[in-house]
């Protein structure tokens, strides 16, 4: 898949070399114009476009998945100080105060969308919390957001950990298991946008060696998790598995929250 099909041209940056750089990956999840509802995985509108400006005067670009792909697998550059913007779930919000800013500061984001919300949201008669097809089709378009799997139906804490192994599961089930929610979502993208899928964003950062393993047998080349760290890349094999990120809370200034990704 063309990267340049899905994104717009953007200005000339200042690229790398060599393969040897650090990258941040942030973790959002919903953001709302709501103050009731802001705490550890909601943030206002005004505070993520503080957050979008400060990364712009700090010298971050932002990418998505397709360009650590090129990166990794095709030679092309980076940016001298790529960062990542990840919103998790699939909240329409996206649409009404996440893109209008993406386009005001020409950056990018990555959402992962839980197909069994999507589908609901695409009925007519059903509250609009998350993304619907429609809306997920106008995301891609702008060229500004890639759209990720975060699996059909495993968004749970009940039975199983997220899309983990369950104790005395057998691999066999376990791999049936995920090969149809993971499988589903992936399909579903296939006959409903332009854009299948090649990264998987663990529900709650729950992964295991198990799930590893059959992600990548199906294709997926980049996995993400819950884990806290920034990403070393240096050209190696496997390094976009398991990438970690840094969850942003509401009520931090910029300056804190940001300075130990820029040393």
């Amino acid at each position: 898949m063309v990267l340049a099909s899905f994104f717009k041209v953007h200005d000339a940056i200042q690229v790398l070399t060599e393969p040897y750089l650090d990258l941040p990956i942030i973790m959002y999840h919903n953001v709302s114009k709501n103050p009731n509802l802001l705490g550890k995985y909601t943030i206002s509108q005004e505070e993520l476009e503080k957050d979008i400006i400060y990364l712009k005067e700090q010298g971050y670009t932002t990418i998505v998945v397709e360009d650590l792909i090129a990166f990794e697998f095709n030679g092309i550059s980076l940016p001298e100080k790529p960062i990542m913007l990840t919103f998790d779930d699939g909240y329409s919000n996206i649409s009404k105060y996440v893109l209008p800013l993406l386009e005001k500061y020409d950056c990018k984001a990555v959402v992962s969308v839980i197909g069994k919300y999507v589908e609901k949201s695409s009925e007519s008669n059903y509250p609009d919390p998350y993304l619907n097809w429609t809306q997920i089709n106008a995301l891609i378009a702008s060229g500004y957001v890639e759209i990720q799997n975060h699996t059909y139906s495993m968004h749970t804490i009940d039975n199983r950990q997220g899309c983990r192994i369950m104790k005395g599961e057998s691999y066999e089930e376990y791999k049936e298991a995920i090969l149809e929610d993971v499988g589903k979502l992936q399909q579903l993208m296939k006959e409903k946008t332009v854009y299948v899928p090649r990264a998987f964003v663990y529900p709650y950062g729950f992964s295991c060696e198990e799930c590893n393993e059959i992600l990548k047998d199906m294709g997926f080349l980049c996995t993400i998790t819950c884990n806290v760290g920034v990403n070393p890349l240096r050209g190696k094999e496997d390094e976009l598995y398991e990438l970690k990120r840094v969850n942003r809370p509401t009520g931090i200034k910029q300056a804190s929250f940001f300075a130990e990704f820029d040393k």
